[in-house]
């Protein structure tokens, strides 16, 4: 099995491997995978492939639509135990911070919640309902609201005035998107890259990806900056030909000192934003951890086989295994060079012996302090993930 398609991730995998992928990726619980869904719409990763150039994105820090016009109104439910002084305070606070507030008995089938109704694209009306203790205290679904903390709910709620009822999607699970949001995305991210890349200039490379004008490439300006500083006339030193652009971009953008992460804005469009990595945390992953057994997605890998080589440096015998199994090999390189490892200068011999290549690996490999992870792109091609000892593993 050499991976899996557009069509499994986006059918298939919509409710559990995407999220299981992303999940994974930050630290957060996801269903298991299962990877025998046929695909459905195979044309549809060569028709995003197919696109225009996207666009070059300057003056990306700011946001590139209109915000609808929003209307908030807060509804707190009391039970049969209501106090009416800590209702009064509350709605008092709300009419000095111009709060439209409406404090009524709960009903049976009443629950807490962040309601949002569009009319057009130019209108919006978020409700927000809450439950109100007789302590004063006021219950949403993800956050509680003490009494005298009018100030901290008026900030809450400005922030939904500016981003509708997902709030805004800093420190959010998952970029704050929804499952449909990051669907979309992946969409964009899952198609492969056509283009060579190894010996090939940054700038070509760069040049040479795709994206839906839904989900454009837009440079923050730090990343701008960072960008000006890097010699773009220098070749890109791994080939990411036929990976997907999310993993192919990730790899490229490493090697900068650069990242991307999907951003939604105010007005709910969802760009990608290439950020500098020493200031944005939570990037879009170099490839994702399988959640089926490697013997399963990478077979070539752990068949036994004669392997013997002699007086041969890392690199080379890496190469010699992506000869063999079919099974590409990339390298953490960002990682290697700030550790000061160098793969070229470990010269390894391995007397023959029948063995598999995913246990040959462990033993070339530390010879550099380093390991490897079997991971996959967006659309399920395995690859080998070469970086540090250091490095966290993917495995929840």
């Amino acid at each position: 099995m050499t991976g899996w398609s557009l069509g499994d991730v986006m059918s298939g995998w919509s409710r559990t491997c995407v999220w299981s992928l992303l999940a994974v990726a930050i630290g957060s619980a996801a269903p298991p995978v299962s990877a025998q869904t046929p695909p459905r719409n195979p044309q549809r990763s060569r028709a995003i492939a197919q696109q225009g150039p996207q666009p070059t994105g300057k003056g990306s820090d700011a946001q590139t639509g209109k915000v609808p016009t929003t209307l908030i109104q807060l509804e707190l439910l009391t039970g049969p135990e209501a106090n009416s002084l800590k209702a009064a305070d509350w709605q008092k606070a709300c009419e000095e911070r111009k709060i439209s507030c409406t404090i009524r008995r709960g009903l049976q089938d009443d629950q807490p919640g962040v309601i949002e109704k569009k009319r057009g694209d130019s209108f919006r009306q978020v409700t927000v309902v809450g439950r109100l203790e007789k302590t004063g205290r006021l219950i949403f679904p993800d956050r509680t609201f003490a009494p005298g903390e009018s100030k901290r709910l008026a900030e809450w709620l400005d922030e939904l005035k500016t981003y509708g009822a997902q709030g805004t999607p800093e420190g959010q699970r998952l970029w704050g998107l929804t499952e449909k949001q990051f669907t979309s995305v992946m969409e964009t991210l899952a198609a492969p890259l056509a283009i060579e890349t190894e010996e090939v200039p940054l700038a070509d490379v760069l040049a040479g990806f795709r994206f839906s004008p839904t989900h454009p490439l837009r440079w923050t300006t730090q990343a701008e900056k960072k960008r000006s500083e890097v010699d773009l006339s220098a070749p890109c030193a791994q080939s990411v030909r036929g990976f997907t652009q999310g993993t192919a971009l990730a790899l490229v953008l490493a090697e900068m000192g650069l990242g991307f992460r999907p951003r939604r804005q105010p007005d709910g469009s969802i760009d990608l934003a290439v950020v500098d990595l020493d200031e944005a945390q939570h990037v879009w992953p170099i490839g994702w951890y399988r959640s089926i057994p490697p013997d399963k997605v990478a077979p070539s890998l752990f068949v036994f086989r004669e392997i013997h080589f002699s007086d041969i440096d890392i690199p080379g015998a890496l190469a010699a295994s992506t000869a063999v199994t079919g099974i590409q090999v990339l390298v953490d390189r960002a990682n290697l060079r700030a550790k000061e490892i160098d793969l070229a200068s470990h010269e390894v011999d391995f007397p023959l012996r029948k063995t598999t290549w995913a246990q040959a690996y462990d033993r070339l490999l530390s010879k550099a302090t380093c390991k490897y992870e079997l991971l996959i792109d967006e659309a399920g091609k395995p690859f080998v993930w070469v970086t540090s000892l250091q490095t966290p593993n993917r495995k929840p």
